[in-house]
This record gives structure tokens, C-alpha cells and sequence, in this order.
């Protein structure tokens, strides 16, 4: 497969930049997969696992949210948070997971639903990747 230029960005910065042979993620519009020269494209992504094939290796991601750019020149992904699996600390992800269970049972308002909810989703993408990564 022809590579192509892969740009991670997160609030703190660039995270990685690679060339990558396919990138597999999931937009709110449903699961995507990119190779080179794909067509242009805008997306929302979804807190979800995210993959990518470099040097022919899979490499695995938990991402918390942003955005995917891909043009002529490279792919670019603006995250709200990403973590390998290596960066990952499972206890504080189970703990999260926790905190955010216990939200939902006790929650007052819509807000804290929605924000209780949203922890959870993320909580335990984060489990499942560190498990499976």
C-alpha cells in the first residue's frame, strides 16, 4: 500500500506525525477507512478506537472526540484527547468509569446526564483499548 502523511493534533499539541499505509476510525457518520489519495473529506470524529497500519504494524489508539481533515497533501485528526494503549492507566480509566456510573444514578439535570453519560462512553473506550491493545 502507498503510504501517506498522518498529523495527529491535540490541545496540547502535535502528538505524532507518520506516514501511515490506512487509518481506521470512527466519524459520527459510521466507521471510515482512508488510503492514500482518498477523496477530500471533513469529519466529526466519535469517542471511539482508532487504528492505523505504519510499516505494516496495526497500531491502536483510544481518542476522546475532534475532528479529520484529509487532503491532497495529508490526513489530519484535531483531538480532544488520544492515549496508546501503553499510555493508558487502567485504574484511573476504572475509576472514571465508576465516578461516571455513579453520576447517572444520582444525577439532578439534564446537564449532568449528558456530561455523566459522555465520561462513561469515554471511561470505558480507554478500558477496552488498554485491554485489547
Amino acid at each position: 500500500m502507498k503510504p501517506f502523511k498522518l498529523k495527529i493534533v491535540t490541545p496540547k499539541g502535535i502528538y505524532k506525525e507518520t506516514d501511515i499505509e490506512m487509518l481506521n476510525l470512527k466519524t459520527t457518520a459510521g466507521q471510515i477507512g482512508i488510503l492514500a489519495n482518498h477523496i477530500p473529506l471533513a469529519s466529526a470524529i466519535d469517542i471511539s478506537e482508532m487504528n492505523y497500519i505504519e510499516n505494516g504494524e496495526r497500531k491502536t489508539f483510544a481518542i476522546s472526540g475532534g475532528f479529520v481533515y484529509v487532503n491532497d497533501e495529508e490526513t489530519t485528526i484535531i483531538a480532544n484527547a488520544i492515549e496508546s494503549p501503553e499510555e493508558i492507566d487502567i485504574r484511573r480509566a476504572e475509576e472514571a468509569k465508576q465516578r461516571a456510573e455513579g453520576r447517572l444514578h444520582h444525577s439532578q439535570s439534564n446537564i449532568d446526564i449528558i456530561r455523566a453519560e459522555i465520561a462513561l462512553k469515554k471511561a470505558i473506550n480507554r478500558i477496552h483499548v488498554k485491554n485489547n491493545g
